[in-house]
């Protein structure tokens, strides 16, 4: 009796504290919460019309750039900030409509859990003003910015979305683009006789291969250089052969070993080619640095807010999520899974990003609504994160016959696995059915075979590849 007594007790001090949290967090929050967003929004596309702006005139003032660059990435932050307090607004009400659902049941979510959702709730709310603050403060200090953006020629695009720029141009490496640019075009003087040489020193995956692809593909570099070389490691012992007196570009790619005795032969026969020589090497090793002969251009993956502005944009398209903001919670969560397991990578953004949002030519950039299928592609994530992260000891028959991924299918139930992942240039093979095809039912298939995860639209257009299987389930007896 006194057992079942205590029990009742502390469920009323339970009640009557999560009481007390409630009402005092209904009395500041909903007018508050609606303001202080609708103050980042609006500050937020002020700072839109900003970037899109000077992002489409050619900027030669490098302190300008900087200056850009630093209001882009808190552009980054605050829609990142925005998201996370909208989303975090989300799961206070899931939570608040179970209590209501079980109010003549012992409440399973106590006062202590209410308090960290509400202190949750404080923290991004001080984010907002801070970021709100920041931005407010970065448009003023930009007057001047302002004023000669005016005077710098245009740099023509038709007019597009954001989710198009997404698609057809590389994201968030602005900066970096405006620096290589700098590098080609600057007029060396006329007694010079050396050679320019930029190195581009980047993780795996980083968007290394893409931004010079982005710069060699320029209209101002084609026009400006009369011969562009892409140079690999067998390459180098062959040495520069081109003769003339035009502007040369030579682009070297390699990998992590590097020959340094080949690449210095091979850059000893560059000198005295052309009248103007430009040499750019990318690697992910740290030796090319003592090559160069301008500062080495350090490429590193994306902020987490940057990415998350990526992967939103392209998995929403032109639907505003807004609309769908549990999908966009789901979202963000997927988002972040992907940044802490692949770092960032564009290409795993983009991957899923499909997964979530299949397109095709009769709807284009349409939104798969359905929160079912957005929690199979998120558990097909989480089932890719853990065989990446298989431990390296295992010994070569333990990795190849350890238990490998397995999608449900959506339509039959069937076992999906996956196996390689790798690429092929544009040129190559395609296979003609997609993952997602495979992985959500829409084609009949069994056995081994190859299916296409991305097509990438920007240069150098790589084709992305997973090695898969389906296995055929069982039925199962019942009885009777």
């Amino acid at each position: 009796m006194e057992v079942v007594f205590s029990a009742v007790i502390s469920e009323i001090a339970n009640r009557f504290i999560s009481f007390l949290v409630e009402k005092y967090s209904k009395r500041i929050a909903p007018a508050m919460d609606d303001q202080m967003q609708h103050n980042l929004h609006r500050v937020l596309l002020r700072v839109g019309v900003i970037v899109e702006e000077a992002e489409g005139r050619i900027i030669r003032n490098q302190a300008m750039v900087y200056q850009l660059n630093i209001l882009r990435k808190e552009m980054y932050r605050g829609y990142y900030t925005m998201d996370n307090f909208r989303s975090q607004a989300n799961e206070e009400d899931k939570f608040k409509d179970h209590d209501v659902s079980q109010s003549f049941a012992l409440s399973k979510f106590n006062p202590a859990k209410r308090l960290f959702f509400f202190s949750g709730h404080t923290h991004w709310a001080n984010e907002v003003k801070q970021v709100t603050d920041n931005l407010n403060n970065i448009i003023v200090d930009m007057g001047e910015f302002i004023t000669i953006l005016k005077d710098c020629p245009p740099l023509y695009r038709p007019p597009y979305s954001m989710h198009l720029i997404v698609d057809n141009y590389m994201f968030g490496r602005q900066m970096e683009f405006d620096r290589i640019m700098n590098f080609l075009m600057i007029v060396e003087p006329p007694s010079s006789q050396g050679v320019g040489i930029l190195p581009i020193v980047g993780p795996a995956t980083a968007g290394k291969s893409t931004l010079v692809a982005h710069v060699s593909n320029d209209e101002r570099v084609c026009n400006y250089f009369t011969k562009i070389l892409f140079v690999t490691e067998d390459d180098l012992d062959k040495g520069l052969t081109t003769e003339g007196n035009g502007r040369l570009l030579a682009i070297i790619e390699l990998t992590e070993n590097i020959d340094e005795a080949a690449l210095r032969r091979y850059l000893a026969s560059a000198t005295g080619h052309a009248s103007v020589t430009k040499i750019i090497i990318t690697s992910m090793s740290r030796k090319i640095m003592n090559f160069g002969t301008t500062q080495t251009l350090m490429l590193n993956f994306l902020p987490l807010e940057a990415y998350w502005y990526f992967f939103k944009v392209r998995t929403f398209g032109s639907a505003d999520p807004n609309s769908e903001t549990k999908l966009e919670s789901t979202a963000m969560e997927i988002s972040r899974d992907l940044y802490g397991s692949f770092s960032g990578s564009f290409i795993s953004g983009s991957i899923i990003s499909g997964l979530l949002q299949p397109r095709s030519c009769s709807l284009p950039n349409t939104l798969n609504i359905n929160a079912q299928h957005w929690k199979m592609v998120h558990t097909f994530l989480k089932l890719l994160i853990k065989k990446t992260s298989t431990p390296t000891s295992l010994t070569a028959h333990d990795r190849a016959n350890e238990n490998k991924p397995v999608l449900r299918r959506r339509a039959n139930n069937d076992e999906f696995r996956i196996y390689d992942f790798y690429h092929c240039s544009a040129d190559g093979t395609i296979p003609k059915i997609t993952v997602s095809d495979v992985a959500f039912g829409s084609v009949e298939c069994e056995g081994r075979f190859e299916a296409l995860a991305w097509m990438s639209r920007i240069p150098p257009y790589k084709n992305y590849i997973y090695a898969c299987e389906v296995r055929k389930t069982q039925p199962k007896n019942l009885d009777c």
